[in-house]
């Protein structure tokens, strides 16, 4: 993982505008995210975001290209992160190791927030953070009820 360290704060906030996990974010409070609270990282494909069991804590939400969800002891991939989706938030949330492993798909740019840097937030845009992990969070529980009810 590569941390990018110039593209133009007008083209970050380009790429943030056109995904929906910050639809609801003034473009102030986008601004505010991208220069004081995240970083942005090139992941090259086939390279891992993090590994199972890793101690990583980061939020990442992927802003272009698609990573790929698996665990090690099984053989099919548990699902795909694309843009505008994040990725990390059992970790980032409980304080815990990592549960699955996460690999790019393509070569990939996340946006990265730490635990830390979420406290820091203000209020209104931590807010609106938390509001996007819980409907995400829904949205797969969601799918998986689908998926498990197809099986049946």
């Amino acid at each position: 993982m590569k941390l990018i360290e110039h593209i133009p704060l007008i083209k970050q906030m380009t790429i943030l505008n056109r995904l929906s996990f910050f639809r609801e974010f003034s473009l102030n409070e986008r601004q505010v995210l991208l220069e004081s609270f995240s970083h942005l990282y090139l992941i090259n494909k086939d390279r891992f975001v993090f590994k199972q069991f890793d101690n990583d804590k980061q939020l990442y939400i992927v802003l272009s290209g698609a990573i790929v969800v698996f665990k090690h002891s099984h053989l099919m991939d548990l699902g795909t992160i694309e843009p505008g989706e994040f990725i990390g938030e059992g970790a980032f949330i409980n304080n815990r190791e990592r549960t699955t492993s996460a690999r790019a798909k393509s070569d990939t740019i996340v946006l990265a927030i730490t635990p830390e840097a979420l406290t820091r937030l203000p209020n209104v845009i931590r807010e609106k953070i938390k509001d996007r992990i819980i409907e995400g969070m829904s949205e797969r529980i969601a799918k998986l009820n689908h998926y498990i009810e197809s099986q049946g």
